[in-house]
């Protein structure tokens, strides 16, 4: 079986997960040009579910995500802060969503995601347009940084944590979310095109993780996870 999945610029990055998790059971080979990114999977095996799920998990992150940037206008000054917040929407009710968008997908040898996301996605946009809209109906009052804090760290809250702790510790070049005792933490997906500072916030608030180990991450960032998420932050 063949599946060649392409995408135009907006959803890229997302095609690098896809081609991770397709490791050890097809062969897989990413095509990059000026205007489309293609992804062609071979395979002897029946990799429909995997797929399926690969897909699920980028619609309810990637395409959400985008979705919500799109139509939530709100000036908000620390990039990294308002990623959080964008993550936070995002994470909010997620696993419905996932249970939806698995219903939408419909597995064809050739597979375009930006077309997926304009023409494919209703029932779920109608849902995330109910946050967009209350996002935007208390404009006013989120303009006011303490209360926009307030809003973000109890939206952090109520999202239902997958670790108790989580560790910032330095991989190579690159800063690395790890779960208890310094150990990987699998099954979460952010988009790894992403620059690495958004990435680890976004994984912490995806975690939302009771404690917050620092042991190594510039003075900017400890500021902006200090900010984000209080007082579950310890810095080693």
């Amino acid at each position: 079986m063949t599946y060649e999945i392409s995408s135009d610029e907006r959803f890229a990055g997302s095609l690098g997960y896809i081609m991770r998790r397709m490791t050890g059971e097809a062969e897989c080979e990413l095509v990059k040009s000026e205007s489309r990114h293609v992804l062609r999977i071979s395979t002897k095996i029946d990799i429909a579910g995997n797929l399926s799920d690969c897909i699920a998990d980028i619609v309810i992150t990637d395409c959400k995500t985008y979705y919500i940037n799109e139509r939530i206008k709100l000036p908000i000054g620390d990039n990294l802060v308002a990623c959080a917040f964008t993550s936070a929407l995002s994470t909010f009710d997620r696993d419905t969503d996932k249970i939806i968008a698995k219903t939408l997908i419909r597995l064809t040898p050739q597979i375009n995601l930006d077309s997926f996301y304009e023409f494919g996605l209703y029932v779920l946009k109608s849902r995330w347009d109910e946050v967009c809209l209350l996002a935007n109906e208390n404009r006013c009052y989120l303009l006011c940084q303490s209360t926009f804090m307030e809003l973000l760290r109890f939206l952090i809250s109520n999202i239902d944590g997958m670790c108790d702790e989580a560790h910032i510790v330095m991989n190579g070049e690159r800063l690395e979310v790890l779960g208890g005792g310094l150990k990987p933490i699998e099954n979460i997906y952010i988009n790894d095109s992403l620059p690495n500072d958004i990435q680890i916030v976004n994984k912490l608030v995806v975690l939302a993780p009771k404690r917050i180990f620092l042991h190594t991450a510039n003075d900017a960032l400890k500021d902006s996870i200090q900010n984000i998420f209080g007082t579950c932050t310890v810095v080693n």
